[in-house]
């Protein structure tokens, strides 16, 4: 099987795994803790991606750069609160110290 199937087979069931979900149980007839709970799921994945990022995952530890601008974006996120210029922040200081650094 190519890559190229592999992809559209796994966009084709992501795609009618969603549309599912939402006309089958519509938001306002899910339980209340369930809509509590999936306030959750942004945050959740992005520590997650990002304590994949800090661990190394499965290529070996991480560059300096990477640890520089994870603490650059949490002293980001304590001062400002807002995930939007977080996220900016910490992209852009990654992206300039791999700049600099490299």
């Amino acid at each position: 099987m190519s890559l190229l199937t592999v992809l559209l087979l796994a966009a084709v069931v992501t795609y009618v795994l969603r549309v599912s979900l939402v006309t089958v149980v519509p938001a306002g007839q899910l339980p209340t803790i369930v809509r509590e709970g999936l306030e959750h799921v942004s945050p959740a994945t992005l520590a997650a991606l990002v304590a994949v990022a800090l661990v190394g995952g499965t290529h070996g530890g991480p560059a300096l750069p990477v640890w520089l601008a994870a603490g650059f974006t949490a002293a980001v996120a304590w001062r400002t609160r807002n995930l939007l210029v977080t996220t900016g922040a910490g992209v852009g200081m990654l992206a300039l110290l791999t700049w600099a650094l490299s």
